[in-house]
């Protein structure tokens, strides 16, 4: 790339590229920039799934580390987790941990997402949600959670509700960031 000194000289190479006779390109790369444009704006379902799981597991088994129910990472003494917990029904409990635990995961997955697939995604995000809860609860469950099953369907409630939530306004926030500029 040449260096300019000066606005005139500036001025002066933009005249000529302009006054140069356009070379158009060859019929295969315009086909191959219209495939990778469509690409880019039809993102396939089962892709954007993928990545939200990936996101969701990742951040599900770092907040692990925060719960010390499980005798994982930092939440063997967390003062604050315990006191909610002992102040707190089991029900309320299992909700707050539910809200609390997915909201990161969330979050991410709406950080991480391009814009075109939080538009593709914004339709399945229902059924995505309620099953990644429901696959993320048995998990617990399987894995030898100390969970009373019947007080403990309350964290799906707030784990369908904390990913709902969470990335809804996340994704609102970026695709309005579009509008605004």
């Amino acid at each position: 790339m040449i260096e300019h000194n000066n606005e005139q000289q500036i001025a002066q190479e933009f005249a000529e590229f302009i006054a140069t006779t356009p070379i158009p390109p060859a019929s295969a790369l315009d086909e191959i920039i219209i495939k990778r444009v469509e690409r880019d704006l039809r993102p396939v379902w089962w892709q954007i799934w993928s990545k939200l799981t990936l996101v969701q597991v990742v951040a599900g088994l770092l907040t692990l580390s925060l719960c010390p129910q499980f005798g994982l990472g930092f939440g063997l003494h967390n003062e604050f987790l315990h006191t909610l917990h002992v102040t707190t029904t089991s029900p309320i409990f299992y909700l707050l941990c539910g809200l609390l635990f997915v909201s990161a995961g969330a979050t991410l997955a709406g950080l991480i997402l391009p814009r075109a697939a939080i538009r593709a995604f914004s339709q399945q995000k229902y059924l995505f949600f309620t099953l990644y809860t429901v696959l993320a609860y048995i998990t617990l469950v399987t894995l030898g959670s100390e969970a009373f099953i019947l007080s403990s369907l309350a964290w799906m409630v707030g784990g369908w509700l904390g990913n709902l939530m969470m990335f809804s306004v996340v994704t609102r926030l970026r695709l309005l960031q579009i509008n605004i500029k």
